[in-house]
């Protein structure tokens, strides 16, 4: 059965900024209901009103507050570091990817402290790397299909250990936070105990603030 619990907790759910201010407890709940009203209605099929969507967001508020209390003391991390220069290229599907890998690995620069990151998806790929890297990269993709260009980017990398790895919710509570905090993300590169999180190079100092004040 469709409760107004229920959609309002979906609703909630599906925008981080709002389950943090409610886990906060800085936000009007009789304000926000307002803002609800006509969607809550829409999904549930039938007139409703402020006060009993008031009644779920506070509901709602004491449960996500005590959640995100405990996830502060519970989550943490070994190690956390910041590189700057980076660009990031983006080129359509191409049957030439393997052989593209297998030049990028053996390009000296990487031996040397360049960073290179490559995210394949189904019909795309996103190389996120040092600068320096640019013509060398461009020569090797000439002739792919070039979907996007960023530059002006940098990193931070967080190092954790497999008790995190093994944690639900760790990568998610991380990246609401830097969301929350007006972060914008361009680019997330995850492996087995490290999280690497790509931003615009003039968000990397209050990301690096925002994530040390959260897990260590």
């Amino acid at each position: 059965m469709v409760t107004i619990s229920r959609i309002v907790e979906k609703m909630i759910k599906e925008n981080p900024s709002l389950e943090i201010a409610l886990a906060k407890d800085i936000i009007s709940y009789s304000k926000l209901a307002r803002y609800l009203h006509e969607e809550v209605e829409k999904e549930f099929g039938r007139k409703t009103n402020d006060a009993a969507i008031g009644v779920a967001l506070k509901r709602l508020s004491e449960k996500a507050g005590h959640l995100y209390e405990a996830k502060k003391g519970e989550f943490y991390a070994l190690e956390l570091n910041t590189s700057s220069n980076l660009m990031e290229l983006t080129i359509g599907k191409s049957g030439r990817l393997p052989s593209i890998m297998k030049s990028i690995y053996e390009f000296q620069e990487l031996e040397e402290g360049c960073i290179m990151h490559a995210v394949h998806g189904n019909n795309q790929t996103t190389f996120v790397f040092t600068n320096r890297l640019e013509k060398k990269l461009k020569g090797l993709i000439a002739g792919e299909k070039l979907l996007s260009e960023i530059k002006d980017l940098a990193q931070l990398s967080i190092k954790f250990d497999e008790k995190m790895f093994q944690t639900p919710g760790f990568i998610v509570y991380v990246l609401k936070e830097l969301a929350w905090n007006n972060i914008g993300i361009v680019e997330i590169v995850s492996t087995y105990t490290e999280l690497i999180v790509i931003v615009k190079k003039d968000d990397l100092l209050n990301a690096y603030k925002i994530v040390q004040g959260l897990l260590f």
